[in-house]
């Protein structure tokens, strides 16, 4: 008895004929382009533990204010950036 091979099958089939080839996408094509509100920004974010004291303090202080998340992180970065700066100051 001879071994067959699991391939056989596929082998022996007819090769079907070629597909023409989609045109090939680039990848300038996949970039969404900006919004114009967002042209020559940066976005500064990151991903957070939705269970940690701070950033559900965070969210509670977003709707109590009523102000936007975009708001309150530009308000905290300059406090943070003040505060290191003035600390350089007193370096001595």
């Amino acid at each position: 008895m001879a071994r067959r091979s699991i391939l056989s099958a596929v082998r022996n089939t007819p090769e079907a004929a070629p597909e023409t080839a989609a045109p090939v996408e680039t990848v300038a094509a996949r970039v969404p382009t900006p919004k114009p509100s967002r042209v020559a920004k940066l976005h500064v974010g990151g991903y957070f533990d939705p269970i940690d004291p701070t950033v559900m303090a965070f969210q509670k202080l977003k709707v109590d204010l009523r102000r936007s998340q975009q708001d309150m992180l530009l308000e905290a970065l300059r406090d943070f950036v003040a505060k290191h700066e003035a600390a350089q100051a007193f370096r001595g």
